[in-house]
């Protein structure tokens, strides 16, 4: 910096420069970007991406989350949301990206919905999503408190609809809300929907115009939780539940009606199986039709996988398909007494039979397995797909996967490490078999990028 000059070089950059690097960062580290210069104070109320997170607001360094910070936070979140609002000139730069993440708290939620409805109101906002957490995320909550925070959201539902009309994305975690309860979606431009540890009787998607994307894990009523309504434009879903000995098996083809899904993940969180499988029906390949990718997640350990084949038959444009098995014990209730006591299932596997003999699927061409064994069942499973799979080109078998609580405490293996078992399980699998499909055999350690993506979508 020269003697005379006071501006820095990044300073004299026009708006639209300094704007673009704002943009990247979220609202608390935008803002203070004011203290810089006299330049620097008008831009926060120019950005065309307002991303405001609660917990950017903890301090630097910090990870738990309790009461009295929660408190903290959020009534920062508020003052920050109301500031950002009121500087805003409605006729200068849309709003590209509305992102609002902060605690259901009484006033403080509403505060937040009604100057995000006053913005929706006044200014041109492309995207808008909510992400609305609870102090049961980051604490052990009852069911009182469960259903406490349903009851709030109830209240900021009714006294926020500015702000929730204009949403595209909505999350909804931690909620209880009843159970006869009947939770029913209708909505023009929500495009994204994710439900997670919620209870209600049923989920009733009436009419959705824009919805491409949608998860519901671990609903709590399980028998027949979601009906589907007007959902043209859905095409990726992700499902995900622990499955108890009570509880009857879901029927895709009843569970999906009305869909035709592009990209589909089947989480069992290492429990017992919830789908049923079915053979070809005309209702099933109507939902399976525009299938071009599988992913069925945490499969428990050690049970025939045959039963996952009956996806095949019905999808005939079905290009990938994943396997990840998993007991994942940092996660799993493992004391015999609690898993009695909470009704969890002795037997998690289940067999299964195709009716259609010499079934040939002419789509696919990759198939991914994570958690690979050189065992029997496992063995036979990829046999069976590459048989059925005519125009299969890559088989990547990778070994177990682990988080880091997970490889203090490895259990044993029997994936083939070494190149002369790798050669034995290979000549075993493709005994017999006219494949040209190349196989893969890969650490859990070093997974493509490409395979990550995929199998942490969406």
């Amino acid at each position: 910096m020269e003697d005379g000059n006071r501006e820095d070089v990044l300073s004299n950059l026009p708006d639209h420069i300094l704007l673009t690097i704002l943009d990247r960062l979220n609202v608390h580290d935008a803002a203070r970007t004011c203290v810089l210069s006299r330049r620097w104070q008008q831009l926060p109320a120019m950005l065309s991406q307002i991303k405001l997170d609660v917990l950017d607001f903890l301090p630097e360094g910090t990870t738990a989350c309790y009461e009295r910070e929660i408190v903290r936070i959020n009534g920062a979140a508020v003052e920050a949301t109301k500031s950002i609002m009121s500087r805003r000139d409605p006729s200068r730069n849309t709003i590209h990206l509305l992102s609002m993440k902060f605690f259901l708290r009484d006033n403080d939620t509403i505060s937040i919905g009604h100057a995000v409805g006053q913005i929706m109101a006044t200014h041109k906002v492309e995207t808008a999503q909510f992400a609305i957490l609870t102090e049961a995320h980051y604490s052990r909550r009852g069911d009182d408190d469960l259903v406490y925070y349903g009851r709030n959201f109830m209240l900021f539902f009714e006294a926020c609809p500015g702000a929730f009309g204009g949403l595209t994305r909505l999350k909804l975690q931690d909620l209880r809300f009843g159970v006869w309860t009947t939770l029913q979606v209708e909505h023009l431009e929500l495009g994204e929907l994710e439900i997670v540890n919620c209870s209600f009787r049923k989920v009733v998607l009436i009419s959705l115009p824009k919805l491409t994307q949608m998860a519901f894990h671990g609903w709590i009523a399980f028998q027949d939780p979601l009906s589907v309504g007007d959902v043209p434009l859905l095409e990726t879903v992700d499902l995900t539940n622990v499955c108890l000995s009570s509880h009857k098996m879901v029927k895709l083809s009843e569970f999906l009606g009305g869909t035709s899904v592009r990209n589909l993940r089947l989480g069992f969180e290492s429990e017992k199986i919830w789908v049923q499988p079915e053979h070809l029906t005309r209702q099933l390949a109507a939902v399976f039709c525009q299938l071009t990718f599988v992913h069925m997640a945490e499969i428990p350990e050690g049970y025939d996988l045959s039963w996952s084949l009956f996806i095949l038959e019905p999808a005939p444009n079905l290009k990938e398909l994943y396997l990840t098995e998993w007991d994942h014990l940092c996660t799993m209730e493992t004391d015999r007494e609690k898993r009695r006591a909470l009704s969890y299932s002795i037997r998690k596997g289940l067999r299964w039979e195709s009716s259609a003999s010499r079934f040939q699927h002419r789509s696919l061409e990759t198939l991914v397995i994570f958690g690979f064994e050189s065992k029997e069942y496992m063995l036979t499973h990829v046999r069976c797909v590459m048989e059925a799979a005519v125009n299969l080109k890559n088989v990547f078998l990778y070994n177990r996967l682990a988080c880091e609580m997970c490889r203090d405490n490895p259990p044993p293996s029997s994936f083939p490490f070494a190149e002369t078992k790798k050669l034995l399980v290979e000549k075993i699998i493709t005994s017999g078999i006219d494949s040209a499909a190349s196989i893969h055999f890969l650490s859990g350690e070093a997974i493509w990028a490409s395979h990550v993506a995929k199998k942490n979508f969406p």
